[in-house]
């Protein structure tokens, strides 16, 4: 009888076990730009339905005008997902002036529909390279 019950108890576990491991899970990588490669990293990873998206620079010449293209070239990447700025989820802005990341909330709030996502905003010392003012990385949820 005991034995009855340990087979049974392991064959319920085996079971159990085996439903809990995924096998459709896919993993897609997408580069946007040559020099990722070369640097080591890709610009998206989309795990099932969540999107990845690398911390985004700009080479433009204000703090202003970086704001602008960076959320502009979020929304491009995200267009290839059929998806605009509010399915983004999380978000992290690394800045070198966090003042003028303040002063600068309505360019930013302005490629948003109301909808933002949750944020931590850091200023640091610098970015990759000592033109870039800021550099945005966020996590997207795909319907």
């Amino acid at each position: 009888m005991i034995n009855l019950v340990k087979k049974s108890l392991l064959i319920s576990c085996s079971i159990l076990l085996c439903g809990c491991i995924t096998t459709n899970q896919s993993i897609e990588r997408k580069n946007y730009f040559p020099w990722e490669n070369e640097t080591g990293y890709t610009q998206v990873v989309k795990n099932n339905n969540t999107l990845y998206i690398s911390g985004i620079t700009s080479e433009k010449v204000s703090f202003e005008n970086q704001v602008d293209d960076i959320y502009t070239n979020i929304k491009k990447i995200l267009s290839d997902y059929n998806v605009g700025t509010d399915a983004i989820v999380k978000e992290v802005i690394f800045t070198t002036d966090i003042e003028k990341l303040k002063s600068s909330i309505p360019i930013r709030k302005a490629h948003f529909d109301g909808k933002y996502p949750s944020a931590s905003w850091v200023e640091v010392k610098r970015l990759w390279s000592e033109s870039h003012f800021l550099e945005v990385e966020i996590v997207v949820v795909l319907p």
